[in-house]
Formats: structure tokens, C-alpha cells, sequence
């Protein structure tokens, strides 16, 4: 999997950035969950962010595309389809379809 981000997100609640060493965690749980075929096998990725209200995590493909993915932290190979994930074209996508609803959900509870 690759090191280097292509987009920079300013996370807004309930997302977050990771601190260090923690996207390295939680890229090493990815490569145990995914089974053979899964459609992140084999993709160079680099951890983005979490959601501080779900097991979820972002990442990024080297073509831009970003994978929002529910990790179990079962530390093992999982059954398709798990881990699930929602694949967006680009982070501005992402961040239009799913960050910014969360954060205004977000802020409507506190």
C-alpha cells in the first residue's frame, strides 16, 4: 500500500485526522480483513482519516478515488462483503456526500 496522499481534508466532527501511527494501524487491519477478491485487494492505499462515530475509516487510491470502509477489527480475513466500504470518485465527493451531512447531523446533537 502507498504513502502518500494526494488530497489533504480538513476533517470536520464527527471525522478526524489520524494521529501518528494510527492510519498505519489501520491500514495493517485492512490487508487482514479483506479476503480474496474483495474490490480493495491489490490497491495501493494511504489511510486519510476516521470517524470518531463508527468503525470507519477513509483512504485513498493512487487514481483518487476514496473508499469510506467499515473495519471490524476482528483482526482476521473476513467474508465477502465485509469489510464493507463506498467507493467516491474523488475526496470533494466524499466530502459533499458524506462529510458535510455528518458534520451538520453532528452539530444538530450537540
Amino acid at each position: 500500500m502507498c504513502c502518500v496522499a494526494r488530497s489533504r481534508i480538513e476533517f470536520l466532527a464527527p471525522w478526524y485526522d489520524f494521529i501518528p501511527g494510527q492510519g498505519d494501524t489501520f491500514l495493517q487491519e485492512l490487508k487482514r480483513e479483506l479476503s480474496p477478491g474483495h474490490k480493495l485487494e491489490g490497491l495501493d492505499l494511504v489511510a486519510l482519516g476516521h470517524s470518531g462515530a463508527a468503525d470507519d475509516a477513509l483512504f485513498e487510491a493512487e487514481d483518487g478515488r476514496v473508499f469510506q470502509v467499515h473495519l471490524t477489527f476482528s483482526r482476521r480475513t473476513e467474508q465477502p462483503p465485509l469489510p464493507r466500504c463506498r467507493v467516491h470518485a474523488h475526496a470533494e465527493e466524499w466530502i459533499q456526500q458524506v462529510m458535510l451531512p455528518a458534520n451538520e447531523e453532528y452539530r444538530g446533537r450537540t
